[in-house]
C-alpha cells in the first residue's frame, strides 16, 4: 500500500454512472450482432476455438436468420440494447413441447440462446430477457415455459432457480456415459399473471 493511500476512502459525490439498456424485438439488420453476442458467450474464441468460431457464428447467424423471416406466429427473438449503443444481450423464445409433439392446448413456449456480451454480466439483463419471455408466453395463451441447462453449469442454475424455474427432469444420453458429458436439465416455470408483472 502506497503511504499516500487512505485507509478509508471518502465517498464521491459523483458515483459511477452504469448504463441503462432496453429490451425489444430484434429486426432482420440486427443478426449480425446478435449471431457475435450469442457465438461470444458458448463459444471460446481462443486457441484451437479460433479456427472454429467463424464457422460457429454463420451457423447460429443462419439459423436466427431463418427464424426471423420466416414470421412464425409463436416466436420471438428479444435484444438488450445499452443506452451507449450496441446489443448487450439477447434470447429466443418459440413454441415447443417438451414431450414431443402433442395437441395445442398442452404445448408450452421454450427459451432458447439466451446470452449477454460478459462485459455487461451481473447487471440484470438475463433476468429482465427472461421476464419478457415469460409476458410473451402469456400473451400468446400458454402458462409453461421450459428451458435447458447443463447439470455443471451452475451459475445459469442458480439464475434461473432464483427466477422461479425448476428443475423438471435430467436427460441422459449415450453420449453422458462414453465421453463423460454432463446431462442437460430441463427446467419448467407455470407462469400467472403474478409472475409476469
Amino acid at each position: 500500500m502506497s503511504a499516500y493511500t487512505p485507509l478509508f476512502s471518502t465517498p464521491s459525490s459523483n458515483p459511477p454512472q452504469f448504463p441503462t439498456f432496453t429490451i425489444r424485438q430484434a429486426q432482420i439488420e440486427e443478426i449480425g450482432e446478435i449471431s457475435e453476442v450469442i457465438t461470444r458467450s458458448f463459444h471460446s474464441c481462443e486457441g484451437l476455438g479460433i479456427l472454429i468460431y467463424p464457422f460457429l457464428k454463420l451457423g447460429i447467424y443462419e439459423d436466427i436468420r431463418t427464424r426471423l423471416c420466416n414470421q412464425t406466429k409463436y416466436y420471438a427473438c428479444f435484444i438488450a440494447t445499452s443506452s451507449t449503443g450496441g446489443i448487450t444481450g439477447a434470447v429466443e423464445l418459440s413454441l415447443s413441447s417438451a414431450e414431443g409433439w402433442v395437441p395445442q392446448e398442452y404445448q408450452s413456449t421454450y427459451i432458447s440462446n439466451l446470452a449477454v456480451s460478459p462485459s455487461y454480466r451481473r447487471q440484470g439483463i438475463a433476468q429482465r430477457l427472461l421476464k419478457n419471455c415469460e409476458k410473451m408466453t402469456m400473451k400468446w395463451g400458454f402458462s409453461e415455459i421450459y428451458l435447458h441447462v447443463l447439470e455443471n453449469n451452475w451459475q445459469a442454475q442458480k439464475l434461473y432457480k432464483q427466477c422461479g424455474y425448476q428443475v423438471s427432469r435430467a436427460e441422459t444420453s449415450i453420449t453422458n456415459w462414453l465421453f463423460n458429458q454432463p446431462r442437460r436439465l430441463l427446467l419448467k416455470k407455470t407462469l400467472t399473471p403474478y409472475h409476469t408483472a
